[in-house]
């Protein structure tokens, strides 16, 4: 199991230090262990860049959970979302030693993938999942690549992505005989999995770094910077410092485009329920709260408008989330959990 461990440490770190790939407690990663049937998955509402040895992760039955999925039965009348929690919560696993968590409210889908799964809400990768054009870029950009991909439509959080994920990934591979270790979702974010440690941090790489590339993108966003304020924290961040000197960045323009979820959990929520918390005034992005908070502020609005603008920038339509989908994530219970963990 301290090999397990190591490896989730390995991608996490790899994944989690860079603000371009991750940012706050968005994103998560797993490990399965085969021989002991356990899977160890980042804990909810934590950063990835926290997981040790003992931290932010929580061990889980990897088989219980996959085979919900492979014999649940549509047909019957309950809620399946609620019923998939409950699974999930019934599959944790006390280690010794690593204090008990909830796991991600993405472990549905970990437990149908490969060995070693690194999900992330990279700013490149959100680049093409968030534009009306995306899905034909993707092609354009990733239809040769030896290690195939899928493109999945917006769908919300937990049992149904899961399972449209399982559906989808079983349609590639009776098309083209292999699996895809590459998983785009529309105005969510990108899914690498692999049953090697290398070639999951190798393919992850080369999925950002060909967009990178493709839109001529400056290497310039791995993390943020914050000045101390006798209230909190000042942004100064080049990409935040240049949106708000010349654009209006309020609650209004958040609520026009809904990127992503982790906008409205950590953006629109603070806007709409601690206006204090996140001030725009005089072309300067205030924080008046603790260190990590602004931190998680500061990189989620930083990552928010590198996408907004290199879509825009790029001639391409920005894709919203729709009042439907907005209203699930600002109601989900899952993600109220998310945003309490302090």
């Amino acid at each position: 199991m301290q090999n397990t461990i190591r490896d989730l440490i390995d991608i996490s770190q790899y994944a989690g230090t860079r603000a371009d790939y991750t940012q706050g407690g968005g994103g998560n990663t797993s490990v399965k262990n085969d021989e002991k049937g356990i899977m160890l998955i980042k804990a909810s509402g934590y950063r990835l860049a926290d997981i040790d040895e003992t931290t932010a992760f929580v061990a889980v039955d990897k088989k219980k959970i996959a085979d919900y999925y492979a014999s649940v039965n549509l047909a019957e009348e309950k809620d399946y979302e609620k019923e998939s929690a409950e699974v999930s919560k019934n599959s944790v696993i006390d280690l010794e030693g690593v204090k008990t968590l909830r796991p991600s409210v993405e472990v549905g889908f970990h437990a149908i993938l490969k060995k070693y799964v690194i999900h992330t809400h990279s700013v490149y990768a959100n680049v093409l999942t968030c534009a009306v054009e995306g899905e034909a870029l993707a092609q354009k950009l990733f239809g040769e690549k030896d290690y195939g991909f899928i493109f999945l439509p917006y769908i919300n959080p937990g049992f149904e992505l899961t399972l449209a994920m399982k559906n989808k990934i079983d349609e590639y591979v009776k098309t083209n005989g292999k699996y895809p270790e590459v998983i785009f979702m529309k105005n969510h974010g990108l899914v690498v999995n692999s049953d090697c440690v290398d070639r999951v941090k190798a393919v992850n790489t080369d999925v950002n770094e060909t967009i990178r590339n493709y839109f001529g993108l400056e290497d310039n966003f791995r993390s943020v910077n914050l000045t101390k304020t006798p209230t909190g924290f000042i942004s100064d961040t080049a990409i935040v410092k240049l949106f708000v000197a010349e654009n209006v960045l309020d609650k209004a323009f958040l609520d026009k485009y809904p990127l992503y979820p982790d906008q409205l959990v950590y953006l629109n929520n603070i806007l709409a329920h601690s206006p204090d918390t996140l001030v725009v005034n005089k072309c300067k992005v205030y924080y008046n709260t603790d260190l990590k908070q602004a931190t998680t502020l500061e990189e989620t609005l930083s990552a928010y408008l590198f996408v907004i603008t290199t879509i825009k920038n790029a001639g391409l339509t920005v894709n919203t989330m729709n009042e439907k989908e907005v209203y699930f994530i600002n109601n989900w219970e899952a993600e109220k959990y998310r945003r309490s963990v302090k």
